[in-house]
């Protein structure tokens, strides 16, 4: 019986052995072959982190910027829309005339009208005539409308006027009233 176990501590003995081989075996492998390839998929992890952290600083930029922006358009929505304390006159009509010369129009006329004020507005009004081809008239009107100025056309006549204008046709007389608005100041709404 001695013998047999012998044999059976042997052959446990030489079962613990190999396995030990085995899983010595396997750790060296994994060390020596399966090592570099761990270290270069670091190497490549932390490549991949320094691409994440240089994209999250070039988007923190770009929301410093985009934030920048947002303030701006808020600042020109704040100010923008609003009527001008003082109407640039001078400026419209001068535009006004060059519009209409850019569509061969003439000015017959133009006389400014009694003003009009309501609360926190004036209305300041303006007679305007032009003669010219309907056509022409028809873009001056649509320039007008196009006009960055706070000013509308409050009364429109087209007569047939007794002129023959170029290639025969027939010349028109528009006459405008456009009104001109700004808003108006405490003290000149109580003499309006």
């Amino acid at each position: 019986m001695k013998s047999r176990r012998n044999v059976s501590v042997l052959m446990i003995d030489l079962a613990g052995g190999a396995l030990c081989i085995g899983l010595l075996g396997t750790l060296a492998w994994l060390a020596l072959f399966r090592g570099d390839r761990t270290v270069a998929e670091i190497r490549e992890l932390g490549g991949t982190i320094a691409d994440a952290r240089r994209d999250l600083e070039s988007l923190r930029a770009s929301l410093d910027e985009q934030r920048t922006i947002l303030q701006q358009r808020q600042a020109e929505l704040a100010t923008g829309g609003q009527l001008p304390d003082r109407t640039p006159i001078e400026e419209y009509f001068q535009t006004l005339s060059h519009v209409a010369s850019t569509h061969r129009l003439r000015v017959v006329r133009h006389n400014p009208l009694s003003p009009r004020s309501y609360p926190g507005l004036i209305e300041q009004r303006y007679a305007y005539e032009v003669s010219g081809a309907m056509p022409d008239i028809v873009r001056f009107l649509k320039a007008i409308e196009d006009a960055k100025f706070w000013a509308d056309v409050s009364y429109l006549k087209i007569d047939s006027g007794s002129r023959q204008g170029e290639a025969g046709s027939r010349e028109r007389v528009a006459s405008l009233t456009i009104s001109v608005f700004s808003s108006s100041r405490e003290d000149e709404s109580s003499n309006g």
